[in-house]
């Protein structure tokens, strides 16, 4: 257990200290179990009180964060330690931490609704990966995944049942201005939740433009819709 855990738990505290006292301790120690039994001191409060408290070790550290006021924390950062060598290769290596994880409470009901995972060397992680609590239920009703700070593939549970039903896939290309853009380019879907893809919509430049559905369960399209591109941007 941290020390910073330790200052911020007056159980903990209370109980180290009585158990001094049982064991035949000094005038000194009785006078600090008195003084442990009136509660937290200011010091105590005002730990437990800061809006970010680290804990750290040889492995890493954790960050929690209070957004809201409330004395709890809503944001938690998960590190670990890396060895980054400097430009001297003859210099000794430092020690610097790489996030690895961050999970969130959007609604500050003290249960996780986001947690979003990193990779990367330290001052260059990137998010590889999102999961999302959409009915704060405790169940992951949203994955996206990510490459390069894009999205790659979102998985929608759209039943919130438990299973992933929609498959949204995209594609980093260009627009008509030669600017880079993500678009959706298919979606597949399980329409009777059989856990086998059934339909699947194409799209052109962010519109749907064809439908694609199996129609005698053997995984594959074999029904073709057209769709109008009119309006396709």
């Amino acid at each position: 257990m941290s020390f910073l855990r330790f200052l911020t738990s007056p159980t903990l505290a209370f109980s180290c200290v009585a158990v001094l006292a049982a064991c035949g301790g000094s005038h000194a120690d009785t006078k600090a179990a008195e003084s442990a039994s009136a509660g937290p001191t200011d010091a105590e409060r005002n730990a437990a009180a800061q809006p970010v408290q680290t804990e750290s070790d040889a492995n890493g550290a954790i960050e929690r964060i209070d957004v809201n006021g409330d004395h709890k924390p809503d944001v938690f950062k998960f590190y670990r330690n890396v060895e980054v060598a400097g430009a001297d290769p003859a210099a000794p290596k430092t020690m610097k931490r790489a996030l690895v994880r961050k999970e969130l409470d959007v609604n500050f009901d003290q249960r996780i609704d986001i947690v979003e995972f990193y990779e990367g060397e330290p001052g260059k992680e990137q998010k590889v990966k999102e999961e999302f609590d959409l009915d704060f239920d405790g169940r992951v009703d949203e994955t996206r995944h990510y490459k390069d700070g894009n999205v790659t593939l979102i998985e929608l549970d759209l039943g919130f049942d438990g299973k992933t039903d929609t498959w949204s896939y995209y594609q980093l290309t260009q627009n008509e201005e030669g600017k880079p853009v993500n678009r959706l380019v298919e979606r597949r879907r399980d329409t009777n939740g059989d856990g086998a893809v059934d339909v699947w919509e194409y799209y052109t430049k962010g519109v749907i433009v064809k439908i694609g559905t199996d129609s005698n369960g053997d995984g594959t399209p074999d029904q073709f819709q057209r769709i109008d591109q009119k309006g396709a941007k």
